[in-house]
């Protein structure tokens, strides 16, 4: 469903958001206005190098994937390795139903998920490699890498395919929630393993023969209704040399250590996207869509912006010297990440509820409506 209004607060949430059921889906209208931008002094532009279009998605979370020679992008019912210097379609082919979840690669294997609650790969040069039905639909990018194409289905089992032949490997079967949220989420290779955030507020890692690894709390559910109950973790876990950390609806920003998932620091957020780390801060952004920065020694919080609030904003990504989000109009805000101060903007066609990938120093978002372009930061012209 193609939101006209954002997340925000638990009562706006519940009115804006299709929630998944044992029975089925409801929604309704959001009653809260998204906040008009206002007027911000330009101190960086923002250039778009490139943009070409690869059409609306069965879903309206496709995110592109970057490799080191190539960015893969997929809409409607195909999918395109792009030039990342250029744009340019290198090639383009017909996939066996409308993609609703990718793009998942490693350089050396492309897959997708379908409508038809299949996964398919593909070679770097776009030659089919296999397909193979899955237990259900499949609404999160595929993981690709050592050897391995996971895919994680809407009734939370987690498999592990071999990336050249499609053989499955394992399957792990998590719980089935009875409520859970529709956002974007994300596998994330860890040094622990698999990191998989579940819908009961845990982080799961598995190794990547399937064996768990650990199980972290992210958040603790509260309340009585199933509504206030809603604990889900969600976006992509962020991921470096030092911490791995995953945010909360509801919940928590927790920052463990990337090597032994040993408690850093956890701040009271209730997230409506995955974490961004740099070097001095860990940024998220909340069910209202504020957007705020914590210390990433200590987990203080170092600022917060209200500015976008009720703009259904997407994860934070890092542009040259600014963090950057997009929101349902698809403007992209550009903030200087030491005091939240807006410093840039720019705009493409269609919402973007999907995480922009990173590309160099700038960063390939998608829209809704399939727009695909390389963002940079650049210093103003007199």
């Amino acid at each position: 469903m193609l939101q006209k209004k954002p997340l925000r607060t638990l009562a706006a949430l519940l009115s804006s958001a299709v929630l998944l059921t044992g029975c089925g889906l409801f929604s309704s209208d959001d009653p809260h206005e998204p906040r008009e931008l206002e007027s911000f002094d330009e101190q960086v532009q923002a250039r778009i190098l490139w943009r070409t279009n690869v059409g609306d998605g069965a879903s309206k979370t496709l995110t592109p994937a970057v490799v080191q020679n190539a960015v893969y992008a997929a809409g409607e019912s195909s999918l395109k390795r792009l030039n990342p210097e250029t744009g340019d379609v290198v090639w383009s082919v017909e996939t066996g139903a409308p993609v609703t979840a990718g793009v998942g690669s490693d350089g050396l294997v492309v897959a997708v998920g379908t409508a038809k609650g299949e996964v398919e790969a593909y070679d770097s040069e776009g030659k089919f490699l296999w397909r193979t039905t899955l237990s259900s639909d499949v609404t999160i990018p595929p993981l690709v890498g050592m050897g391995r194409v996971i895919v994680r289905t809407s009734d939370t089992r987690i498999s592990g395919f071999d990336a050249n032949t499609g053989e499955r490997l394992w399957h792990f079967q998590g719980q089935v929630p009875s409520l859970t949220l529709n956002t974007f989420n994300g596998l994330a290779w860890a040094p622990a393993g698999i990191l998989s955030g579940q819908a009961n507020g845990r982080l799961l890692a598995l190794s990547p023969d399937g064996k768990p690894v650990f199980d972290a709390v992210i958040g603790q559910p509260k309340g009585i209704t199933e509504v206030e109950r809603l604990i889900d973790v969600v976006g992509r876990p962020w991921v470096d040399r030092e911490l791995m950390c995953a945010a909360a609806f509801q919940g928590n920003l927790v920052c463990m250590l990337s090597n032994n998932g040993r408690l850093v620091w956890s701040a009271p957020v209730s997230a409506q996207t995955g974490p961004v780390a740099d070097n001095l801060a860990v940024y998220v952004v909340d069910s209202t869509s504020h957007v705020h920065a914590f210390n990433r020694q200590t987990g203080r919080e170092a600022w917060k912006s209200d500015l976008l609030e009720y703009r259904d904003v997407s994860a934070p990504v890092r542009i040259g010297g600014t963090l950057a989000v997009g929101d349902f109009e698809g403007v992209i805000t550009m903030f200087n990440p030491a005091n939240g101060t807006v410093v840039g903007r720019t705009s493409l066609s269609g919402a973007i509820k999907a995480p922009a990938a990173q590309l160099n120093y700038g960063a390939v978002f998608q829209t809704v409506e399939g727009d695909v372009a390389y963002i940079v930061q650049e210093a103003l012209t007199e």
